[in-house]
């Protein structure tokens, strides 16, 4: 099986797609097109000419920065795919945020030993359920 990563936005109906292979809600179509133009960086993942799987950054354009949308098919998890996506998002990140910047996202239930591979950290307070995040130096 060869996987190809692709540094580009995904189209509304891929994203559609994927959010809907794993149970997560979808926004209007509209809402989504704007939260995809508003998109920092994107990457899908292929097999074949098959999208199976993306992830995203937005943020505030200075150093916020939101991990966001990493989706695998359910066909497709368990084979590294996940961590491809992850890689490129963390390489864009080493080489294009400014220094003390604040990365962050919100694992799906289950998922946090995922994100903890990339040196995300829990963070439960009494205020706020587990988010988790990374300070680049």
């Amino acid at each position: 099986m060869k996987i190809e990563i692709r540094k580009e936005i995904v189209s509304l109906e891929s994203f559609k797609t994927l959010r809907k292979s794993v149970g997560w809600p979808l926004p209007p179509d509209r809402s989504i097109e704007k939260s995809l133009s508003n998109t920092e960086y994107c990457v899908t993942a292929y097999v074949d000419s098959e999208i199976v799987g993306m992830g995203r950054i937005v943020g505030d354009k200075g150093f916020i920065y939101f991990i966001a949308d990493v989706i695998v098919k359910p066909a497709f998890q368990g084979k590294k795919i996940g961590a491809k996506i992850m890689n490129s998002i963390m390489l864009y990140l080493e080489e294009n945020a400014p220094e003390n910047s604040y990365i962050t996202l919100m694992a799906a239930k289950g998922k946090e030993e995922f994100y903890e591979k990339f040196g995300f950290f829990k963070r439960p307070t009494e205020k706020y359920g587990c988010g988790m995040m990374i300070e680049l130096r």
